[in-house]
């Protein structure tokens, strides 16, 4: 806390704080002119004309990051190949810095009043106890969190109480008693990647740049625990630090695999893979019996309601496994796939660049590969003939990009193209007029799809505003692309970056996620897309980097686990144990959401004739819905 306004930080405020984040660690503090800086568990950086507060992790340079600020200035944050999160107080400008990680692994909060305080840490629960700062839901998070989206949403520096801002990943502000100025640190220079040509140099250069990020993740760890659900992600992370630990001749890593007993999740088979060639401790666990329990836990760590579509007593019950075999540190491969993607936006560039023949040859690729079942294409994929299949696809992808074409081109123009590409893919006239009889009738047809069951009363009373977001750092990349940044920065990962924090520092163990390295993030982004394409298998990085380390069935694995049954049965697990909670008009909830459309959404959830296919975003309207209730049924009275 950095006061300008002259007076001291109260010792019951500095108590408050101790209390709250002692499960951090170990406390350190240190007065400075105008204030005071604390650090639980991390570093004190203390330079003759600059102090810092810092939680981080490097994996590159070991130079301080006072040193580092003073000889470059903010620049120096975007030298940084590590998660951190920083405070800089400089005593000569009397400002404030505070920078954050490119994916916002470590979470940075602040609350500023002009011409008086400015506050931070890493988590909100330590700004809401300070005596000075008015705690109030701030009711336009709500429409976000409750809104279904269609597209990748930016990460917003908006909390969920009025007034306290987080640090957006990627940036740092700078405060003064007259205000706070944020700016976007990370510049992301592919040059550096230029002489790579081949595949192969990709991959191979993969393999080690992953490689190093897993070691330097596991460092001097006593105890590495890691996640294995069978994907490609978990399972590379897995493996590959075994591999090292192996070698160092260190103690085996310890496996955890949730096991929720529904077989659209079942990942066994590839899981067993993983358990026999590498031998690791391996603990298959379940989800907490108690979800409403998880839920709310989640709710007072993290400050906020649960983020998960699947509750998190799917990632408590790993976290108190882990404890218990007395890990220090858990790495995941969440979300590497956004990372390391399955290049199939390569198509996309084919027909940006109607390039037929090229589009062809890989239309037939990605459909030739055992175990593809296309059911978005159609959905009796499994029983079309070969040649049906590429018909289908063919007209699915071209179908897409159609509607523009038409708008753009003269109708010869657009008459020959289609003529072109009838010609080059083989299509039949009655396969086309079919697919545009189709598109037409479901243009025609009503739209029952239910984005958010907000009452018109809140969306009058709570109107959209905007905020301070990581869109403009997206778009600077994003421009040109067919791997936006927005893929891989975004609301859903920093969130669930955020909330494993958290619950890592409650159970005593590090989360990490050695796909958001920044040197393996930037290569997956100046890799190729054909490359990531691989001939229609998709991830082709992984695959060809790390293929003397997987598995072979998980080399080869296309398929990827479905939650959505597990999800069907935990949002109805969910309404059962606390509907009768939030039943009264009384309740807050019905101050946000109409009762009417949140019965539809019941009803579709617990609708036994609706495939469960197509209940993912009512399992997630209902399920965010019941986080939200019981936060709020939660707050203190006065709030």
């Amino acid at each position: 806390m950095i006061r300008f306004d002259g007076q001291d930080v109260t010792e019951t405020d500095k108590a408050r704080i101790i209390d709250l984040l002692k499960h951090r660690g170990e406390v350190t503090s240190r007065l400075v002119d105008r204030g005071i800086l604390m650090v639980f568990g991390g570093e004190m950086d203390l330079n003759t004309t600059t102090y810092a507060t810092v939680d981080a992790d490097v994996y590159s340079s070991n130079q301080s990051f006072t040193t580092n600020f003073i000889r470059n200035g903010p620049i120096s944050f975007n030298e940084l190949n590590a998660d951190f999160a920083v405070a800089l107080w400089d005593l000569n400008q009397k400002t404030l810095f505070c920078a954050r990680d490119i994916l916002g692994v470590k979470p940075l909060y602040y609350v500023y009043q002009p011409e008086r305080f400015v506050a931070f840490a890493s988590e909100i629960k330590a700004l809401l106890a300070l005596r000075e700062v008015i705690t109030r839901p701030n009711e336009h998070k709500f429409r976000e969190y409750l809104t279904w989206a269609t597209d990748y949403v930016p990460y917003g520096a908006e909390t969920f109480y009025e007034n306290i801002y987080s640090v957006l990943p990627g940036h740092y502000i700078q405060v003064s008693s007259q205000a706070v100025q944020v700016h976007a640190y990370w510049h992301i220079d592919l040059k550096k990647y230029s002489g790579l040509s081949r595949s192969e140099d990709y991959s191979t250069l993969f393999h080690d740049l992953f490689t190093e990020a897993v070691d330097r993740r596991i460092g001097e760890k006593k105890n590495v625990g890691s996640h294995l659900s069978g994907g490609l992600d978990s399972s590379s992370v897995s493996c590959v630090a075994q591999a090292l630990l192996s070698h160092q001749q260190r103690p085996t890593i310890h496996t955890f695999n949730i096991d929720t007993e529904q077989p659209s999740a079942d990942e066994k088979e590839y899981v067993r893979a993983v358990v026999e060639q590498w031998h690791p401790h391996h603990h298959t666990v379940r989800p907490l019996a108690d979800i409403v329990d998880s839920v709310l836990k989640i709710n007072h760590l993290f400050d906020r309601p649960e983020h998960f579509i699947i509750p998190s007593s799917f990632h408590l019950s790993v976290s108190l496994e882990a404890q218990q075999a007395g890990c220090d540190i858990l790495l995941t491969g969440h979300d590497g796939d956004s990372v390391i993607p399955t290049g199939f936006d390569f198509i996309d560039e084919l027909v940006d660049a109607t390039d037929w023949e090229g589009l062809k040859i890989a239309c037939q690729q990605f459909i030739d590969l055992p175990g593809r079942n296309l059911l978005y294409v159609s959905e009796n994929w499994s029983e079309l003939s070969k040649d049906a299949k590429f018909e289908k696809y063919a007209l699915y992808i071209i179908g897409t990009n159609m509607k523009k074409r038409f708008r753009e081109q003269s109708i010869p123009n657009f008459s020959a193209m289609l003529l072109k590409q009838k010609r080059i893919f083989g299509l039949s006239s009655s396969a086309i007029f079919a697919y545009f009889f189709k598109r037409i009738r479901d243009r025609l047809s009503p739209n029952r799809f239910i984005n958010n069951a907000l009452s018109e009363d809140f969306k009058q009373r709570v109107p959209e505003r905007a905020q301070r977001t990581t869109k403009a750092l997206a778009a600077t990349w994003a421009e040109g692309q067919h791997k936006p940044l927005n893929e891989i920065l975004n609301s859903t990962n920093v969130l669930c970056n955020e909330q494993m924090n958290h619950i890592g520092a409650y159970y005593g163990h590090q989360y990490s996620f050695p796909f958001f390295d920044k040197n393996v993030v930037e290569l997956g982004l100046a890799t190729p897309l054909a490359v990531h394409f691989d001939k229609g298998r998709g991830r082709g990085l992984i695959r060809n980097g790390l293929r003397d380390i997987l598995p072979p069935t998980i080399v080869s694995r296309l398929t990827k686990a479905n939650f959505v049954e597990y999800g069907t049965l935990s949002a109805k697990q969910l309404y059962e144990a606390t509907h009768e909670q939030f039943a009264a008009p009384s309740h807050p909830i019905w101050a946000v959401i109409d009762r009417t459309l949140f019965l539809r959404i019941v009803h579709i959830v617990f609708d036994q004739r609706i495939p469960v296919r197509r209940k993912t975003r009512y399992n997630w309207l209902l399920s965010r819905i019941i986080y939200l209730a019981l936060w709020l049924g939660s707050l203190p009275k006065e709030v």
